[in-house]
């Protein structure tokens, strides 16, 4: 043995450049192979990233990562009538992982503000004047904080944001200094409301531009904040005696990185949810707010029977116990582009509603 480790020790000293070249293949075929099972796991890691599933500790339901070129529009329908209230979410956690929240406390501002869409510059800009029905009385838009770190709030008032103070138009309400603890999850609620006469619409007039503004010194401690907003309208959904139905929210010539599946109805029965699963993936905090280990209205999954590589959930609904509406969130699982004729219906669908005609009598 010492024999041949003298016999290697002199072929070393002999030949320096031949062990150099032999020594440095041996660390890139390492280093090679590791990056190789590294790319082996990529599907998995471009899903997280497409789903910002894994920075992404400040986030909502309906608001967005604020781009001021391209803001995510909200368009909700509802076959109810009179007053809407939209719940919007701030949440120190991603949506996708509810269950790793934020480890600093995270401070921000919460605007709500009344908007309307200008065609001539393809923008939604400020109302200037107090919106009114028949009679001269004013339209019902306000904003009210019905939740704090999850602990529900009975004393905010209602916010008008179209209204007058001193002669003034107020037309928006600033939440100035809110904020989410650090290392538990946690959300606060704001709600919206937009008046009947809007609801009424089939073409949304006014909307309700709400944007959630994290502090720098809460950008610097943690990772992954950043600046919510949306724009939110509602319309009237079609009116039926009894029936389900599913479509989604977004427009079709936009690509986003996740998209709503609006389920809405009235009566009692199941309807299917399916998706090409290799294109989507359902929200698991819808699964686990509704699923199995949940209320339990949301069945397990299953292969999609005559559609290879779909999936599907039954979904039991009954408007009797005040649900008449869900929001399903279903996430890219690679960096593809929906638009046009591409666009995700396609891909994620609604079908097979079966009421309920209760119990058969003998």
């Amino acid at each position: 043995m010492k024999r041949h480790l003298k016999k290697v020790a002199r072929f070393i000293i002999k030949n320096p450049i031949t062990t150099w070249m032999v020594v440095s293949l041996l660390i890139l075929s390492t280093l090679l192979s590791i990056y190789a099972a590294y790319n082996g796991t990529g599907d998995v890691k471009r899903v997280v990233s497409t789903q910002t599933s894994s920075n992404s500790v400040f986030s909502s339901n309906y608001m967005e990562v604020f781009s001021l070129s391209n803001m995510a529009v909200k368009n909700l329908r509802t076959t109810n009538e009179g007053n809407f209230i939209c719940s919007v979410t701030v949440c120190n956690y991603d949506q996708l992982v509810p269950t790793a929240p934020a480890h600093a406390v995270i401070e921000y501002s919460f605007t709500a503000e009344l908007v309307r869409y200008d065609s001539g510059t393809d923008s939604y800009v400020p109302v200037t004047t107090v919106q009114t029905k028949e009679g001269g009385v004013a339209k019902t838009f306000y904003v009210q904080k019905v939740m704090d770190d999850n602990i529900v709030i009975r004393t905010d008032s209602e916010h008008s944001i179209n209204g007058t103070q001193g002669g003034v138009g107020v037309f928006s309400y600033t939440y100035s200094s809110e904020s989410l603890a650090g290392e538990n999850s946690y959300r606060d609620t704001y709600n919206i409301c937009f008046d009947a006469t809007e609801v009424a619409l089939d073409v949304p007039e006014l909307f309700i531009r709400v944007s959630a503004t994290p502090t720098e010194e809460s950008v610097q401690s943690n990772s992954g904040v950043s600046n919510l907003a949306s724009i939110i309208s509602i319309s009237q959904g079609r009116t039926v005696e009894t029936g389900w139905h599913g479509t989604l929210q977004e427009a079709s010539s936009t690509d986003y990185d996740g998209y709503n599946l609006i389920i809405e109805g009235s009566g009692a029965g199941t309807i299917d949810i399916l998706w090409n699963d290799t294109k989507f993936a359902m929200n698991p905090f819808f699964i686990e707010k509704y699923g199995p280990s949940g209320t339990g209205i949301l069945t397990a999954e299953s292969a999609a029977t005559g559609r290879e590589g779909w999936k599907k959930r039954t979904l039991t609904v009954d408007s009797a116990t005040g649900d008449n509406r869900y929001v399903v969130q279903f996430y890219k699982r690679t960096m593809a582009t929906y638009t046009g004729n591409e666009f995700p219906s396609k891909y994620i669908k609604c079908e097979n509603y079966i009421q309920d005609v209760g119990a058969v009598t003998p």
